[in-house]
């Protein structure tokens, strides 16, 4: 015999069943939306890390151009006189940073992006690649603004240097451009890498 059901406990049983039900659903929803959203910022943060390698590898190739002598009517890193030609020579190095003055910003605007989803210690090739394109823009205006005074040939030397004028044994500029390629490629390319 089977006991009669009184239609109290099938209402019960009804409601348990239907409170179960929208609790599994609802753990299911936000387990979804906790996978989405960490797809997503993977997915960002992928991208960014592309997009600031590559602008890594852009700007060391700008610092190094634009260090090269320019090579011309009379130009170059040899200084007779104060001359037309010695100007232009040192122009070139400026004008070749100005035209890419925006990628220069964009990087430095990542910076702040990266330094959110990478931590503080990613800061450091950011801020290596600013202090060598900093110091070749000083560098060249010094030695366009140079007074030819004797009392400041060591520190003519050293601007010489930073453009690339000076001797190419004692050059660091492109190691420490090197490094902060690589410390940018330590974060960046596990990430990139593993996406694939």
């Amino acid at each position: 015999m089977i006991p009669a059901m009184n239609p109290e406990w099938i209402n019960a049983a009804g409601g348990l069943l239907t409170a179960l039900a929208a609790l599994v659903g609802g753990w299911a929803a936000l387990r979804g939306l906790g996978a989405w959203r960490s797809e997503l910022v993977g997915r960002r943060k992928t991208e960014l890390a592309e997009e600031v390698l590559a602008q890594f590898y852009q700007a060391r190739d700008v610092l190094i151009w634009a260090r090269t002598p320019a090579v011309g009517q009379g130009a170059g890193p040899e200084r007779t006189a104060r001359s037309d030609d010695w100007n232009e020579a040192l122009s070139a190095t400026i004008e070749r940073i100005t035209e890419e003055s925006e990628l220069f910003s964009q990087l430095h605007a990542n910076r702040y992006r990266f330094i959110a989803y990478f931590g503080e210690a990613a800061s450091s090739a950011f801020e290596e690649v600013r202090s060598v394109h900093t110091e070749i823009v000083a560098a060249a205006g010094e030695l366009l603004r140079d007074n030819l005074a004797e009392d400041r040939e060591a520190r003519r030397e050293i601007w010489k240097g930073a453009i690339g004028w000076g001797q190419r044994d004692n050059d660091l500029i492109p190691a420490r451009l090197d490094n902060a390629v690589r410390q940018i490629e330590q974060v960046c390319l596990p990430l990139i890498q593993g996406g694939r």
